[in-house]
Order: C-alpha cells, then sequence, then structure tokens
C-alpha cells in the first residue's frame, strides 16, 4: 500500500511548491507521480498507459525530483517523455505538440534557490486548487495498485523555436537596425534564447544565459526592479532600442522601453493587444491588479475587457471559457490565443512585441503617451499563510458595509473604486503575504488611498507601516 501525505502548505492554489528538503523532497515527487498517473489513468479508463510529458527547470534540486517524478508515473503505469530541461512553456508546448494526457514541470518559478515545486497539466488543462487537494486526499488515503510503466527522453527544442519565431518569418529583416538586450537571469530559458536570437537580424546582446540555480548575477523575478539594474545599465552603454528580462522558468518577462522604463504586464498586455487581428470583437482580460488605464487603452483598441482573478492557472481556464485571444497579468504572465496556444510564454510573448516593433508600433512613443495616474508598485506585507485569507475577509465584510456593490469587485481579495482612484487588497497564493495596489489619480489622492488601506488592515488586525 502506498500512502503519503504531503505538507499541507506545499498545496497551493496554481500548483505544488515547497522548500527543498524542508517541506518538499523527492518522496514528494515519486508520491506525486505515482498518484498523478493513477488519477490520470482514472480519467482516461480506455487508456492502458497514457502519455505524460515531464521536464524541469534549472534548480538544483530539479534533477533528482524529475528522476523521483519519473519512476513514480512509471510505477502507475504511465508512459513518459522526459524533454529535459527548459522553460515551462515548452512543457506546456510539448503537452500539445505529443497530444499528452498530462504534463508535469520541475519548477521553483521565480522563487528563491532553494525552492522547488511542480506545475501541472491534465488532458490540456490546469491542474490547480481542488485538483491538488483532491491528489492530496487521494495520496493520504492510499492505494495498493501497481502497474508497468515507461519512459524515455525526446527532444523538443527545435519544434519549440521554431513555433516560438513564427511570428517573425515575414519580418525578421525589419529587425537588422535594433539592439535589444535579453537577460536569461540565469534561468532555464538561457539556451533557447541563445537559440532565438541566432536566427534573428539586429544586435542583440545575451546576458546571463548559463543556467546556474545559484542564480549568481540576480534574483530571477523580473517584476522587482533590482534584478532589472543589470539589464537597464547595459541597455545604456548598448543604446539599446528594448530590454528583455525572463523569471526562472520562462513563464513571465519584465521589458524596459528606450527610455529606461519598466513597463508592468497590464500596460505590456495593452501594447500587445494590438497585435490581435482576427479577433476583434472578442474580450481581452486583465488580472485584478491591472491599472485602469491599460483597461482603457484596451477599449480604446476596440476589444472588451474583463478584470479576472490573479494567477496562471485562473487565467488560462478563464481564457478557454470566453474565448479569449490575448490575456496579462501585472507579474509579467502574457497568455496569446490567436494563433498559439493560449497559455503564458514569456518567450512567445517577447517574439510577438518584437513583431509589432516591426510594424512600427513604438513601444516608447506608446508608454509616454498613457495618461497620467499614480499607481503604486505591487506592495507585499508578510501574513501568515493560515491567517491571510481570514483578514482579506474580514476587510471584505465592512468594505461591503462602507461601500457601494458596484464599487467593489471581489472575485480575488477587494479591489475598490472611489473618487480618489481604487485601491486593491488580496491574499497570494503563492507567498506568505497580503497583496496591496492602488492608483490615484494624483499623488496626493494615491496618498490618501494608501492611508485608507493601512486603517483597513489595522481594523483587521494586521499593523502595516506606510512606505
Amino acid at each position: 500500500m502506498y500512502k503519503h501525505t504531503f505538507d499541507p502548505n506545499i498545496l497551493r492554489s496554481y500548483d505544488i511548491r515547497g522548500i527543498f528538503e524542508k517541506t518538499l523532497n523527492s518522496n514528494d515527487a515519486w508520491m506525486l507521480g505515482y498518484f498523478f498517473g493513477l488519477t490520470i489513468k482514472q480519467n482516461n479508463p480506455l487508456k492502458l498507459n497514457p502519455l505524460i510529458v515531464i521536464g524541469m527547470d534549472g534548480r538544483i534540486s530539479s534533477p533528482i525530483l524529475e528522476q523521483n517524478l519519473n519512476e513514480g508515473l512509471k510505477k502507475s503505469g504511465c508512459k513518459v517523455f522526459r524533454i529535459g530541461m527548459g522553460p515551462t512553456p515548452m512543457l506546456y508546448f510539448s503537452s500539445q505538440y505529443f497530444n499528452a494526457d498530462g504534463a508535469i514541470q520541475v519548477t521553483g518559478s521565480h522563487n528563491p534557490k532553494d525552492h522547488n515545486g511542480f506545475k501541472i497539466v491534465a488532458n490540456q488543462k490546469s491542474f490547480f486548487g481542488d485538483d491538488i487537494l483532491k491528489l492530496g486526499k487521494f495520496a493520504q488515503e492510499g492505494n495498493d495498485t501497481v502497474y508497468s510503466g515507461s519512459s524515455k527522453k525526446v527532444t523538443i527544442d527545435e519544434e519549440y523555436i521554431k513555433k516560438i519565431i513564427a511570428p517573425l518569418k515575414n519580418h525578421n529583416n525589419l529587425l537588422s537596425n535594433k539592439t535589444i538586450v535579453w537577460d536569461c537571469g540565469n534561468g532555464a530559458v538561457g539556451p533557447s534564447i541563445n537559440a532565438i536570437t541566432k536566427q534573428l537580424l539586429g544586435n542583440h546582446i545575451v546576458l546571463f544565459s548559463e543556467v546556474d540555480g545559484n542564480f549568481p548575477n540576480h534574483h530571477p523575478d523580473p517584476t522587482d526592479p533590482s534584478t532589472l539594474k543589470l539589464l537597464s545599465s547595459k541597455m545604456l552603454e548598448v543604446n539599446a532600442d528594448l530590454g528583455i528580462g525572463f523569471d526562472g522558468d520562462g513563464d513571465r518577462l519584465g521589458i524596459i522601453d528606450k527610455q529606461g522604463r519598466p513597463v508592468p504586464g497590464d500596460l505590456l498586455t495593452a501594447f500587445l493587444s494590438n497585435a490581435i487581428v482576427k479577433n476583434k470583437d472578442k474580450t481581452i482580460i486583465l488580472d485584478i491588479k491591472s491599472s485602469q488605464v491599460a483597461y482603457n487603452k484596451i477599449i480604446e483598441n476596440g476589444f472588451k475587457v474583463e478584470i479576472w482573478k490573479t494567477g496562471h492557472s485562473h487565467i488560462k481556464k478563464r481564457m478557454k471559457e470566453i474565448n479569449s485571444p490575448l490575456a496579462g497579468e501585472m507579474s509579467g504572465h502574457i497568455f496569446f490565443a490567436e494563433d498559439y496556444y493560449g497559455y503564458d510564454d514569456a518567450l512567445y510573448a517577447s517574439i510577438k512585441l518584437l513583431e509589432l516593433v516591426t510594424k512600427d508600433h513604438n513601444l516608447e512613443d506608446f508608454i509616454s503617451a498613457l495618461p497620467t495616474t499614480f499607481p503604486s508598485p505591487e506592495i507585499k506585507v508578510t501574513c501568515s499563510d493560515n491567517i491571510k485569507f481570514n483578514i482579506v475577509e474580514k476587510i471584505l465584510k465592512q468594505t461591503l458595509v462602507d461601500y457601494s456593490s458596484n464599487d467593489v469587485i471581489e472575485l480575488d481579495g477587494v479591489r475598490v473604486n472611489n473618487k480618489c482612484g481604487w485601491w486593491l487588497i488580496r491574499a497570494s497564493n503563492t507567498e506568505a503575504v497580503l497583496v496591496i495596489r492602488v492608483e490615484g489619480t494624483s499623488e496626493e489622492n494615491k496618498k490618501m488611498l494608501l492611508i485608507e488601506v493601512q486603517k483597513r488592515l489595522k481594523n483587521a488586525g494586521l499593523t502595516w507601516e506606510l512606505p
């Protein structure tokens, strides 16, 4: 009888994630493979050996986790294709390419180097939320079934790169006078970016493409301004037109324009809406942290816009439900479903950005022409996983007393519109923090919004000092 109890802190809303050799270990990987494989077999009763594709990022702990994941999947009777080290979107691509029944990437994403985890796909859909909780319960109850599966290593890199650069097939020559700096951050995208830039015209400077799980140059999080300093410095040195940075597993990107301004994912999504040409009657999705400016610009481009829950799994699910051609999160997850698969692929998003550049869409001019608002960055307030959702629930209840329901969005935390602008308080699904963001119509109104957030946190039992 195989039975296992996962540390409850690693069973997250979007994926499974923990600290290696503390809350997450090799046995967890084996048990995940075994019980996930059995779950896939139950959902596909006519398949004797369902196909599962697995990959991994460049973290030091990833190979041992991938090996144990593979062994568990084989014990469940699955046929396993091992694509090796690469970005998470290459794993998603492989799932589509091989028409797999499931797929798992071993990755710690943008988290510190001692973290790791698993992003999971079942039947080309995100496996998350209740799916993960049910798998945890299944493992706790146990199973004594043993099957004989198989595994083999497969190579998918060339096919993936071919698909990624397809949008530039007829426009590559228009990049010949551009200088672009790419920051791989020693993450899993390095080899892919080297392969891509060799096929592009123009002057391409690639930083930190050697995969190193110690991340010796900077933390692999492109939304953290401090991680963009080296990219900005290099751009200034070479007079670059554009800077592109990636997180540790290549599903998020950070952009810097020619003036050295970081472009958050919501505004980048608004700019990238210019690339949608076949689905002008469709709805583009932004996450709840997104600026009202991004919302309005997408409307100006002729689309409808929907604000939705933060989180790549939530966004992908919603895109399929409403047949959305494009979605984006402030955090840099960008999802294209027009001529692509609807998952978050920072490499593909970067190529779509370059495609717009070749068509004379100027990102620098776009950013300069935006109306002036006064947004805060994404502010993270430390709050225990055990109480963070209760804190938000308390704030929501009082907010619905103080405001009209028409001014409150409660699908993911609490977002409120008022005369000063808007404010947001939500519980992170990946970290022990509350996420705060405000956008004021003036600097004074921004301050007023932050003061209101501070008071509401205090009334709910959490002290937070204003930045």
